[in-house]
């Protein structure tokens, strides 16, 4: 029997998340204004040298060069959901987390009841995405759990053991994939995703300046996924998301 598709109503979506986009980006230019002349550089796709720069901020330096693509978060992934997953609760992962603001989005949208674990880098920012609150949509709270790891090692459940095989029904990635990642690093995130993730799973992933739509279409693709859609925050944004659907 075919499962019932979970819907959300553009009513809702709208009132949920940050607005004040200009003040956003603002904060964002001056925090990596002042980070830069301390030295510290968090675009590359060298997983060292971002790490010791997440590691190197504040909680209020990261939310600030994060700004933004919280901002974008709030947008772009209810509309990923919207239509493409059983309207049940899901089990979902988080790559790239952060303190947690993406996590908040799926809590928010996904199907209540459903599992996520988030997949931090830094136990720094990890600490802080735990003392948050998540919360579905309609009040309810939401079970959470994060990982310190990164993306491009076997994923893990929040006791060591690595992700049963075809276990996951949603991966989202809101600013890792295509902000640190590259044709040459992705390879074992792809082969992962493709172990945990359940037959017809979704997944919504960003691209950006150091892997953009054309060159992660083709690699998933060769990995067993189809192109869905891409969603965009705004007519502006230039990155946005990705859906994917795995293929058997």
């Amino acid at each position: 029997m075919q499962e019932t598709l979970f819907r959300l109503d553009e009513e809702l979506i709208r009132r949920h998340g940050p607005g004040g986009l200009i003040e956003v980006c603002w904060r964002q230019w001056h925090a990596e204004r002042e980070l830069s002349a301390r030295g510290i550089h968090f675009r590359s796709s060298d997983p060292v040298i971002c790490a010791a720069a997440y590691a190197a901020m504040s909680p209020e330096e990261f939310e600030a060069v994060n700004g933004r693509q919280d901002w974008a978060n709030w947008r772009t992934i209810p509309h990923g959901l919207h239509g493409q997953v059983p309207d049940r609760p899901l089990h979902v992962i988080d790559l790239g987390c952060g303190t947690g603001g993406s996590t908040r989005v799926l809590a928010c949208f996904c199907p209540a009841g459903s599992r996520i674990i988030g997949y931090e880098l830094t136990e720094h920012l990890a600490a802080i995405a735990r003392q948050r609150t998540y919360r579905h949509h309609s009040g309810a709270a939401a079970p959470v759990e994060f990982v310190v790891q990164g993306v491009t090692e076997t994923l893990r459940d929040p006791e060591g053991a690595p992700l049963a095989d075809g276990s996951v029904d949603l991966a989202n990635a809101s600013g890792v994939v295509g902000h640190h990642l590259t044709e040459q690093t992705i390879a074992p995130l792809l082969a992962e995703l493709r172990r945990v993730l359940k037959p017809d799973a979704l997944v919504l992933l960003d691209v950006g300046p150091t892997l953009g739509e054309p060159e992660l279409i083709g690699l998933m693709s060769a990995a067993g996924f189809d192109r869905l859609s891409r969603q965009r925050s705004s007519l502006f944004d230039p990155n946005g998301q990705v859906a994917f659907r795995r293929r058997d």
